[in-house]
């Protein structure tokens, strides 16, 4: 069974290791993709498949591996006989509440809302029709993808394709909302794509790559500026798929809008919804960690413990967060931490802050943060007061920015099972 028939699945990965792509999936073994991470024929390994919030650890072994791809990193694919047969769940009655009723129309303004946000707050300068959030190249893909799910309003075959198109421009729009690594972005929505489309395999090939594209796969160019060779957007079907023209309608439609991710004039994560106070002097930041997006990060777990360490493209629908000692460490050194466990996440200057400081008072005129003011009640107690733009009462939790644009964090993520009560004023 291909993911688009798992319901149930909320993740694969393998465990002391990374997150895999799904291929297939049968009561006896599996097809997986991993990125830079080859896997050694004869060997044991076990596969975690997350079953909602349950997870099943199922021992296997690896049949056979083979290069899938080169571009923009190798990627193998491998086959896997379990040593145990995997029970399929029962599906689940419960669909996400953040999916139901998901208006394309109403996610196109909240895009188009979220970009100039995100400009008014950096003060980029690029200009287009939809914000200068957006390359020129930007701006046509998300046209096109808009004059898709108008063309197909009203028409009853149209309500499959124009509400996947509203899910994804959801995925963007909370991304942009959340500063998200635009290669972050893609992946969810490929990832979405796969749970939409009865495919085996769908991602993106790199102009030039010279990737060989199998008799069971099509492919779709995505958004360039017409010199040369775009890149493509590749999917493989399983034989005597059932496909639907819907189908093809969306892939063609994600194609603009996984362009659109691939077109920001600006990186998401270097923008910040907070503004520095007048007359206030700021420290400036430190030296960036890197040039591939790397933060450093506060995790605090909702027992009390805290943790130090670095991480990157970091996704709240992912549902967890990975931790490293060091920039690129290691996969080995790793750790995966659901966001049952935690309070909240922190993204700091530095590990160590100003001792000297002293916050400001959170009174009514103290601050300049851009969005609503919010204080939010801990379980524990703990209070913390600051100004927000993503706010949702259905996601795993949102953005907060601080009130004092002094103070060692950058940003805070706060995890909704941590709240006992939020107040805006």
């Amino acid at each position: 069974m291909v993911v688009s028939e798992l319901s149930w699945l909320n993740h694969v990965k393998l465990k002391y290791g990374p997150q895999v792509s799904l291929i297939d999936l049968s009561s006896r073994g599996a097809q997986i993709e991993t990125s830079s991470y080859p896997l050694q024929p004869g060997s044991t390994v076990v596969i975690e498949i997350a079953v909602g919030e349950r997870s099943c650890a199922v021992p296997a072994q690896v049949l056979r591996c083979h290069i899938a791809g080169l571009a923009p990193h190798a990627k193998y694919r491998g086959a896997l006989l379990f040593k145990r047969p995997f029970d399929f769940p029962e599906p689940s009655s419960v669909e996400d509440a953040g999916d139901v009723d998901c208006n394309p129309f109403h996610e196109y303004a909240r895009l188009n809302l979220a970009l100039k946000r995100v400009s008014a707050a950096g003060d980029l300068l690029a200009a287009t029709s939809t914000g200068p959030a957006l390359t020129p190249i930007g701006a046509r893909a998300l046209d096109a993808a808009f004059s898709m799910i108008e063309a197909a309003r009203g028409r009853a075959s149209g309500a499959q394709f124009t509400g996947e198109m509203g899910r994804l421009l959801r995925v963007i729009a909370r991304s942009v909302e959340n500063a998200a690594a635009s290669e972050a972005i893609a992946t969810e929505m490929i990832e979405r794509l796969r749970r939409s489309v009865p495919s085996m395999a769908v991602h993106v090939v790199e102009a030039g790559a010279g990737a060989k594209i199998g008799d069971e796969a099509v492919f779709f160019q995505l958004p360039s500026d017409g010199d040369g060779a775009a890149a493509r957007l590749v999917v493989e079907f399983p034989a005597d798929c059932g496909l639907e023209d819907w189908h093809l309608q969306l892939l063609q439609g994600a194609a603009h809008l996984i362009g659109v991710t691939r077109n920001f004039a600006t990186d998401l994560q270097s923008s910040t919804p907070v503004a520095p106070e007048p007359d206030v002097a700021v420290s400036p930041d430190p030296a960036p960690i890197d040039s591939r997006g790397w933060n450093r990060l506060v995790v605090r777990y909702l027992d009390g413990r805290m943790l130090k360490g670095y991480g990157r493209d970091f996704l709240p629908t992912r549902g967890m967060v990975d931790l490293w000692s060091e920039p690129d460490g290691p996969t080995d050194s790793r750790m995966t931490i659901p966001f049952a466990q935690l309070k909240a996440v922190f993204f700091v200057h530095d590990f160590e802050g100003d001792p000297a400081y002293i916050g400001q008072p959170s009174t009514e005129e103290g601050g300049s943060g851009i969005g609503r003011r919010i204080t939010i009640t801990f379980v524990d107690g703990e209070v913390l007061r600051g100004t927000t733009l993503s706010y949702s009462q259905g996601g795993p939790g949102f953005f907060v920015a601080p009130l004092d644009s002094r103070t060692n964090n950058l940003k805070m993520f706060v995890l909704a099972g941590a709240i006992r009560h939020v107040q805006f004023r």
